[in-house]
């Protein structure tokens, strides 16, 4: 994903018919609010309608969106409030629920920082990600994958950012502790190429 002043720039020329920016910028989100939709109504074949339909409504409105401060959070909010759409359209019975994510869908492919460690250190990593809260796992993802702030995700939750701070805490204990104790004993061995 671009810096947030990349995506600012692009999200103004858009505002200002920009075809090219209107691609670019769709190239720089479509992946991270495709996940975060998914997770939402837990189907990426939905997700994708969804996404679409958010950049479909950014291109009717662009003329009435220069005043847009944070680009990222508000294609954020659109497309969780589509989802949210979607999914009482899906299952009318449910509520607006985020412990009912599909937090499979949240799981986005390795970036530079995780190649840099061990396929078994990146496993036990990802294994207690998923093990977290689907909340929990939710603001990890979105502040440490998608690089929002908490601020950003205070808001595209309707939270306070001291329970983004408060969620984060414990995921991070929560991931250090479980990847602490995998180190000590087989992967130790391995690192250190010592037979058991």
């Amino acid at each position: 994903m671009r810096n947030n002043e990349q995506i600012r720039s692009l999200f103004q020329k858009v505002c200002s018919d920009d075809m090219q920016a209107y691609n670019e910028l769709y190239l720089a989100l479509c992946q991270q609010l495709l996940h975060f939709s998914a997770a939402i109504v837990s189907s990426f074949h939905l997700a994708e309608e969804v996404v679409s339909d958010v950049f479909v409504t950014l291109w009717q409105k662009r003329h009435q969106l220069s005043h847009v401060e944070n680009p990222v959070v508000y294609l954020y909010v659109i497309t969780k409030n589509l989802s949210l759409n979607t999914l009482q359209q899906q299952r009318r019975h449910l509520h607006e629920n985020l412990e009912l994510l599909d937090t499979a869908a949240l799981i986005i492919a390795p970036d530079a920082e995780s190649s840099m460690i061990s396929a078994e250190v990146s496993q036990k990593i990802e294994s207690a990600i998923r093990s977290l809260p689907a909340r929990c796992q939710l603001i990890f993802r979105l502040v440490k994958h998608d690089r929002l702030s908490y601020r950003e995700v205070a808001d595209l939750l309707n939270i306070s950012p001291k329970t983004v701070d408060a969620q984060l805490a414990t995921a991070v204990k929560k991931i250090s502790q479980a990847v602490r104790f995998d180190l000590s004993s087989e992967l130790a061995k391995s690192y250190l190429h010592l037979d058991s």
